[in-house]
């Protein structure tokens, strides 16, 4: 080979590198692209899943608060559960103090029935409500007691 060739096979490969160079960059920026959309939904979703935990927990406390307010301690009247019931039409606890339920609250309804038998049924429900700022989340617990 003689040196004008080689000269001429040296200019023709020197734009190639460029090209491969620019190829290179647009695949790491797409990957970088999609890595930072996978780790902002990987975020919002255990964002979800913590508020949706503590407003489950919220709604618990607020059912507990529920069965406390028809079935006192030491009473067993049926005519106390069913004013205490009425009473509940929705009934909402204020924000809870405890560390693990900041900015949460909880609503409590309660609805009577009796049965045929006499006996009487309150169907509870709590709804548990949690605020982080942009992302909200509830949660519901139905529970029915009788005497």
């Amino acid at each position: 080979m003689s040196p004008e060739n080689l000269t001429r096979s040296g200019k023709l490969q020197q734009g190639s590198a460029l090209v491969v160079a620019v190829f290179i960059i647009v695949v790491m920026l797409l990957l970088i692209g999609s890595l930072s959309k996978l780790l902002v939904s990987s975020t919002e979703s255990v964002s979800y899943e913590v508020l949706g935990t503590r407003a489950f927990f919220a709604a618990q406390s607020g059912m507990e608060y529920g069965v406390k307010l028809l079935y006192p301690f030491g009473e067993v009247d049926s005519a106390v559960s069913v004013a205490a019931c009425t009473g509940m039409a929705p009934l909402l606890l204020p924000d809870f103090d405890a560390a693990g339920l900041q900015s949460c609250s909880a609503s409590i309804s309660c609805l009577p029935s009796a049965s045929p038998e006499g006996t009487i049924h309150f169907l509870l429900s709590s709804t548990g409500r949690c605020d982080g700022g942009s992302i909200q989340t509830s949660r519901t617990i139905e529970m029915e007691v009788w005497q």
